[in-house]
């Protein structure tokens, strides 16, 4: 509950902060800069050294690239029935269509499943959610932007959202976590950076808080339920049909893993949209809104999952 206490308190306070001016203009990216760049990686490093390999993380590597399949029905379908535009179409499927599995889903699984299980969230992430938004998200993305683009522009975007994936640190770390999984590290050099990595969730659930906005214009009413009622609600409930049906795994990585896709819309995935003119506002409100309320579906999630 400590962990739990910790992550409310930390996104109270950046909303807090953000709404009485108290930080310069954007401290939000700032902040998370430092999450990306020194308190994910040290977590994803000790992570990769103790996780266990085995086919069962098969299940969470697929995560990410199930939910954007289903969203990619779910938001078709209904988008016929609702009149949606290609743009509207296009924002649910690059926000509600992935997790936030490193701002949110980190500090959520060590509040709620421990620090042993939280090396599932970057095996969601750097095989699942940062590779469906460098190739399909950006593909898609590029389709159905209104925007205008050179000649292969599309597949220039692809090679460089691969190349950042390739650079992002935590990616990074997880990599240099696995190569020396057999090399004997002194303990007062894993205990510094699991100090470092424990900056990970006040940092993380901080930086959400100060870029939080709950403005909600007329109009965005319907796509707005829509894809929290997906992404909070019907992709979790497909993960878990997946692990029990498919996987035939109810155990703690499925668990972990069905969470993971309960995290609210991801934050980068509404910067592709916003930056290929696909409904910024939609994609705003679907973080903005879709994270708070996260915090009171993901204890839901977890009291169905224990009883597994």
């Amino acid at each position: 509950m400590d962990s739990l206490f910790v992550a409310v308190s930390c996104l109270f306070l950046g909303v807090l902060l953000r709404r009485l001016d108290r930080l310069p203009a954007g401290a939000d990216r700032t902040v998370s800069g430092v999450v990306i760049q020194l308190s994910a990686p040290a977590v994803c490093f000790l992570a990769a050294r103790s996780m266990p390999i085995s086919a069962e993380m098969l299940l969470p590597a697929s995560m990410a690239w199930i939910v954007f399949a289903g969203a990619f029905f779910v938001f078709g379908l209904a988008g016929r029935a609702l009149g949606l535009t290609r743009e509207t179409f296009g924002c649910l499927m690059l926000t509600a269509g992935l997790s936030n599995v490193i701002f949110i889903g980190l500090p959520m699984i060590e509040a709620f499943f421990g620090r042993d299980l939280v090396y599932v969230a970057f095996l969601c992430d750097s095989p699942g959610v940062s590779l469906v938004l460098a190739v399909p998200g950006v593909l898609l993305a590029s389709h159905l932007s209104p925007l205008e683009r050179k000649e292969g522009g599309a597949l220039r975007e692809v090679w460089t959202s691969l190349k950042r994936v390739a650079s992002f640190p935590p990616f990074q770390a997880l990599v240099l976590g696995l190569a020396l999984r057999g090399v004997d590290i002194p303990a007062w050099i894993l205990k510094g950076i699991s100090h470092i990595g424990m900056t990970l969730v006040p940092l993380s659930l901080f930086s959400v808080g100060l870029g939080l906005t709950l403005k909600l214009p007329k109009g965005a009413g319907r796509p707005l339920a829509l894809g929290l009622a997906y992404k909070l609600v019907l992709a979790p409930l497909l993960m878990l049909g997946v692990a029990v049906y498919g996987f035939g795994n109810t155990g703690p990585v499925a668990q972990v893993t069905v969470f993971e896709a309960a995290m609210p819309p991801m934050v980068l995935g509404g910067i592709l949209a916003t930056d290929n003119g696909l409904d910024p506002t939609l994609a705003s409100l679907l973080v903005s809104i879709g994270t708070p309320l996260s915090f009171l579906t993901l204890p839901l999630w977890h009291w169905l999952l224990a009883g597994l």
